[in-house]
């Protein structure tokens, strides 16, 4: 059956039992069969076969009694109702006889199984709420929720959306297709659990009307019970990575809703010492524009007073280390609307107000998130309610049918933290509002998204898209530290000379730029790895800044030891060797022409290709201390920055700055280059041949790497 049996029929009135009429005897006998127990009968009992269950377990019940009935049934009710009642009860099943079994599914009415929580079965009298045993308990138990998989390390998307359901729904479709992990609710009473299910979400609820939903798990709940809302703000403590945010869900007293004042209609304003057609929602004889009188009213609802036990239970939360943030429906306008830009927009009537729990928790440190991306009212009002809902008729939406009643009456605030960081957002539903008792579209063109899904609220609602980035995220996104080369100059530095800036050894993968100085100062446009000196720079010292980067790392720079720059045609001294390569860029797989000067004659130089060493060879000088070879680069080497050192035999070094650029398609040989014996074999050759004339001979030898 679907619902609970009715009330118990009425008793049967006893026959006296007079002891002169012994015949009567069997007629009295049947009354007292179906009488019902005064109390628990001490020897009928309830007892179950299992205490814990899983949600979506059976229950078996095993039940005796002395009081038998075709009637008695058993039932099972939340442990928030200490007594049986009618329709408070869940599944039931008839118990008939002095004993026997049933068994009961842990189900609400509609079907829906039952939450985790704590629960009981009563043992009831003949379709009646009188006892025929003491009730039994039971719990049932969900396993722990985990939620997405998340790396802790990386950034974490949070969609976070606020709406009043309006009581008319538990579908999840259309919070499925707007796509939120965090999801404040109200007017939600049971529905908040269904469309968790549904979403595959955890929640926290009260089954009163305010509730929060998330995609990550719930590790803890609280309820923060204060006058001013509808069953307290719902807090959820949501674990995102390895990050917590104490999330408050809320639905703030509807009644005394002074924002209808100046727009000439009563708000329900109950307490005393407020004109007296304030009561309730019909039009007042003129709008009222008592700034002073209008807050009164409105601090008389309570809201502000919810705003500042909020205020103070979210601090608490950020001293201990979590994030906070709240969705709510708090029937109030916005400090932020009401200003003196929208003073005669709306019907406000030329009325500033400065409503109190906005203001509140703008004074608690919290941000208005809709406001922090959109902060002009004019061009962005925001408005959340009444919505111009389809399938609804506009006497269901319109409260003051004859005023402009729209308002943002929905928010997300925030408390700003370095972990979380607001993206952007957005107004969600019907794009038309409700104006004047008619449907009307919207004053501005602010980005508003309507689902496919039909929308069942009279409310918009409101999305805030965030970004969690916890402790470990915020140290992997620390920037690293390069390691910094010595920077030098290449060749000879002599006017009309073109020199080479070698960066050095840096991380691999550092990429470079380069800044030219004259005696410390910036050359303009000397930005490119070569220089070729101007004339007029005779007797100046030249250097080099080479700035390196490199995702992940901090950038960093570091500048060459200065150079004097000689006269045109003054000849480099005999220690001052130089090298000059043939290009900046070379192919993996290709070759790059080398030549030298300044070398002692026959002296052996050795090739290496920086950061990880790989021999291209040696070559030798000739007598004159000049060199020119070709080498070929490794088809393995790794595209990027590279460094071309040349060994003398006293360990010094020439360094040139060389880029490698993969090969573009094709395979390259990846041998080493063979230049030192092919020189070594050139040589000998030249020696016998200078044997053979009877002289020896000093030429200048050009020698090609294989």
């Amino acid at each position: 059956m679907s619902s609970s049996p009715v009330s118990g029929t009425r008793r049967r009135r006893r026959v006296p039992l007079l002891t002169a009429i012994v015949a009567a005897g069997a007629l009295i006998a049947s009354p007292l069969m179906l009488a019902a127990p005064a109390s628990a009968a001490a020897d009928s009992q309830v007892t179950l076969a299992s205490t814990e269950l899983a949600v979506g377990d059976a229950l078996t019940v095993d039940f005796a009694t002395d009081t038998p009935s075709t009637k008695n049934w058993v039932a099972i009710y939340p442990a928030s109702k200490p007594e049986p009642c009618d329709a408070c009860g869940m599944a039931w099943a008839y118990a008939p006889g002095a004993s026997g079994s049933v068994t009961l599914p842990t189900q609400d009415r509609g079907g829906n199984p039952l939450p985790a929580g704590s629960y009981r079965v009563e043992y009831l009298y003949n379709d009646g709420y009188t006892r025929v045993s003491e009730p039994a308990t039971f719990t049932i138990t969900a396993p722990p929720y985990e939620g997405p998989e998340v790396d802790p390390t990386k950034p974490i998307a949070l969609s976070v959306m606020q709406l009043n359901l309006w009581g008319k729904s538990t579908d999840a479709v259309m919070l499925d297709e707007i796509g939120a992990d965090l999801i404040f609710v109200e007017e939600a009473q049971n529905g908040a659990a269904a469309i968790a299910r549904d979403l595959g979400f955890d929640f926290h609820s009260t089954g009163g009307s305010a509730a929060v939903i998330s995609r990550y798990p719930i590790v803890d709940t609280d309820v923060v019970t204060v006058p001013g809302t509808q069953g307290g703000w719902m807090k959820a403590i949501v674990q995102v990575g390895d990050t917590q945010i104490a999330a408050y869900g809320g639905h703030l007293e509807y009644r005394y809703y002074a924002t209808y004042l100046p727009r000439g209609y009563a708000g329900d304003v109950l307490a005393p010492g407020f004109p007296a057609e304030w009561r309730g929602w019909n039009k007042l004889s003129a709008p009222a524009t008592d700034v002073e009188r209008i807050l009164a009213a409105n601090d008389a609802s309570g809201r502000p007073a919810a705003a500042t036990a909020l205020t103070a239970d979210m601090a608490a939360e950020r001293a201990e280390g979590r994030l906070t943030m709240m969705g709510a429906d708090m029937n109030e306008p916005s400090a932020l609307d009401w200003t003196e830009s929208t003073a005669n927009l709306y019907d406000h009537n030329g009325v500033v107000a400065p409503w109190q729990t906005t203001s509140i928790l703008h004074d608690g440190g919290l941000v208005d998130a809709y406001r922090a991306k959109y902060p002009d009212p004019v061009t962005h009002p925001g408005f959340t309610w009444p919505a111009d809902t389809p399938n609804v008729s506009v006497s269901q939406l319109a409260w003051a049918p004859e005023a402009d009643e729209r308002d943002r009456i929905d928010y997300i605030f925030f408390a700003p933290d370095e972990r979380l960081s607001l993206t952007s957002t957005r107004i969600v539903g019907p794009v038309g509002d409700i104006v004047r008792g008619a449907r009307g579209l919207p004053v501005s063109s602010e980005e508003i998204f309507t689902p496919e899904t039909l929308w069942t609220s009279d409310h918009k609602g409101l999305q805030a898209e965030f970004v969690v980035c916890g402790e470990a995220c915020q140290a992997a996104a620390q920037p690293g530290e390069l390691i910094v080369g010595t920077p030098s100059i290449t060749g000879t530095a002599a006017a009309g000379a073109t020199v080479t800036a070698t960066p050095g050894d840096w991380t691999t993968g550092t990429a470079f730029a380069f800044q030219w100085l004259l005696d410390g100062e910036s050359i303009e446009g000397a930005t490119s790895a070569a220089f070729t000196i101007p004339a007029d720079l005779a007797g100046h010292a030249l250097s080099v800044r080479v700035s390196g980067s490199l995702d992940g790392y901090a950038p960093a720079e570091a500048t060459s030891a200065p150079v004097t720059v000689t006269a045109t045609g003054e000849e480099p001294g005999a220690d001052k060797p130089s090298v000059v390569i043939g290009a900046q860029n070379v192919v993996a797989g290709g070759t790059l022409k080398i030549s030298g000067s300044g070398f002692g004659a026959g002296v052996v130089l050795r090739i290496e290709l920086h950061s990880t060493p790989v021999s291209l060879g040696s070559v030798t000088a000739s007598a004159s201390g000049e060199f020119a070879t070709t080498v070929t680069i490794p088809a393995a080497i790794p595209a990027g920055a590279h460094t071309l050192v040349v060994f003398l035999p006293d360990g010094s070094q020439l360094r040139s700055a060389v880029t490698v650029t993969a090969a573009q398609g094709g395979a390259a040989t990846d041998e080493l280059a063979q230049t030192g014996g092919v020189l070594f074999g050139a040589a000998l050759w030249t020696a016998l041949a200078a044997l053979v004339a009877g002289g020896i001979l000093v030429i200048r030898r050009r020698v090609q790497q294989q």
